[in-house]
């Protein structure tokens, strides 16, 4: 019995030392040299996995597929809207948040409320009418190679580039900027909802600021560490085979 309890305490001391060593190891590390050791990425990743389940699920889903009605983004894909998905891309969101009451938050582009007598108070914009907003709808569909409008699609692409000044935030060729969080709206992903054109003018009409809380006071470095590189490995390498 006792040399059961004493190789127990070894084996329970062991562990420790080795969950200690790779706590060291995933806080001191580069951020962007942990997805080259596999060993470290797996361990970070799946310590990560109950911290986004905790703390990132209830917007993200628990498969972290995302919610087009909220604004939050599927995480499984390739398709970043702030950053290039590095290790210390997303560690940046999770830590300092999206428009969140933190300095270092990411708050650079709010969509104005084109359909609104005043569309932003943060800077001079014109409002849209209901046939424009119809119109600048019918461009961005034409763009994505959806049916629509021709006629409708070239006054939108005039809107667009002229007067509703979207060009500003989405970039000339609509294919946003990631350095602001301003999306492709050139390709299939939507960040709100099924990019049918009801669901693109009602974005134009009532604008978009989605939302993601600064975990920075309330997550250690380690977990901040952790979670950002659960959320990295979903969508980088296949450790998933047990679901978020």
């Amino acid at each position: 019995m006792g040399l059961t309890v004493a190789g127990a305490l070894l084996g329970g001391a062991a562990w420790l030392v080795r969950e200690a060593r790779i706590s060291a190891q995933l806080v001191r590390s580069d951020p962007e040299a942990i997805p080259g050791n596999a060993e470290l990425l797996r361990a970070g990743a799946e310590r990560g996995r109950s911290i986004y389940r905790d703390r990132c699920a209830s917007c993200h889903g628990p498969k972290a597929t995302g919610a087009t009605s909220l604004g939050a983004p599927n995480l499984t894909d390739a398709d970043w809207l702030y950053g290039e998905g590095r290790v210390s891309d997303i560690e940046k969101i999770v830590g300092y948040g999206i428009r969140a009451p933190n300095p270092r938050s990411w708050n650079l582009a709010t969509m104005p409320a084109y359909g609104q007598a005043i569309p932003s108070t943060a800077e001079s914009i014109q409002p849209l009418t209901p046939g424009e907003i119809a119109a600048v709808s019918d461009y961005l569909l034409a763009l994505g190679g959806q049916p629509s409008d021709p006629e409708s699609a070239r006054w939108g692409a005039q809107i667009y580039s002229g007067k509703g000044g979207c060009y500003d935030c989405h970039a000339s060729d609509a294919k946003g900027d990631r350095a602001i969080g301003a999306s492709n709206l050139t390709d299939s992903t939507w960040l709100y909802g099924d990019g049918s054109q009801m669901a693109i003018s009602y974005s134009i009409t009532h604008g978009r600021q989605g939302f993601c809380p600064a975990w920075s006071r309330k997550l250690s470095s380690l977990e901040l560490r952790e979670v950002s590189l659960y959320v990295y490995a979903l969508s980088h390498v296949a450790i998933n085979k047990r679901g978020p």
